[in-house]
């Protein structure tokens, strides 16, 4: 009889575990941000990372857009990984492949625009297409992201973004870097 109720729990117990990943809470703490080329298009000087309270950074500030953005750009977004944040950076397949930037304002854009709509001026997609971005000055105010984007299996550690702009000749012609550290555990 004993026998038989540990037998119960375990099988309780291993039903439960696979579902010990959706109970995982994660948290992205944003940490720097870095413009590293692209300046005569995009002036990103302004824009900050800065601490809002005891425990959480935001990104603020203002940029401003000098040209409009169209299809004569392809825009992608790379992610890579430290887990000791020591600047050993690995490339991760999570990303937003390089596309015309057309189709990644009403892809990508579109889908991801939830998260930082609040927080900024920036235009929204709805239904119709959204082709030029418009040249213009932008602001945005204490985003501080959520990390219910990110899927469970990404693991926790330090993560490096970069934002790429290409032109018609497949060069860079604007670069940035967004830094941040995403924790897991049982918040």
């Amino acid at each position: 009889m004993f026998h038989l109720l540990l037998f119960t729990l375990g099988l309780v117990f291993l039903g439960t575990t696979s579902n010990l990943v959706d109970c995982v809470a994660m948290e992205l703490d944003l940490d720097r941000f870095e413009q590293i080329s692209g300046f005569n298009l995009i002036d990103f000087s302004k824009m900050r990372v800065r601490k809002f309270n005891r425990t959480t950074y935001v990104l603020d500030g203002e940029f401003e857009l000098f040209e409009d953005l169209n299809d004569k750009y392809q825009g992608a977004v790379t992610c890579a990984y430290s887990a000791l944040g020591n600047n050993q950076w690995n490339e991760y397949p999570f990303k937003i492949s390089k596309d015309k930037l057309c189709n990644v304002f009403n892809g990508a854009y579109k889908e991801y625009q939830e998260y930082f709509v609040e927080s900024t001026n920036l235009p929204r997609v709805g239904d119709d297409w959204l082709c030029p971005f418009p040249k213009g000055k932008y602001w945005v105010r204490n985003l501080a992201p959520k990390a219910d984007w990110v899927p469970k299996v990404v693991p926790a550690g330090y993560w490096r973004l970069t934002m790429w702009l290409y032109d018609t000749k497949d060069e860079v012609v604007f670069k940035a870097h967004f830094f941040m550290k995403l924790t897991k555990g049982y918040f």
